[in-house]
């Protein structure tokens, strides 16, 4: 059996959540050192600035409801 052939073997077997982590990875392999990425990776840094500011927001109210994220999220990304 081949690598290709073992690889394609061990996906069909997979959960629907587990494909989609592979899947992220791979998109993550392939895009991680071009300008067109679609997805930012952050640092711990530039995370942690950016949850302290989320909590002041959300401290002050200024927060979207979980029904708009989600659709937000559906529309953009097809999860």
């Amino acid at each position: 059996m081949s690598t290709l052939e073992y690889t394609v073997s061990l996906l069909e077997t997979m959960p629907e959540d587990k494909l989609r982590e592979v899947q992220n990875y791979i998109q993550y392999l392939i895009f991680r050192d071009r300008d067109d990425m679609p997805v930012e990776f952050l640092n711990e840094d530039a995370i942690v600035r950016q949850l302290t500011e989320s909590m002041r927001k959300s401290d002050r109210g200024v927060t979207t409801p979980a029904d708009i994220v989600s659709k937000r999220m559906k529309e953009r990304y097809a999860i």
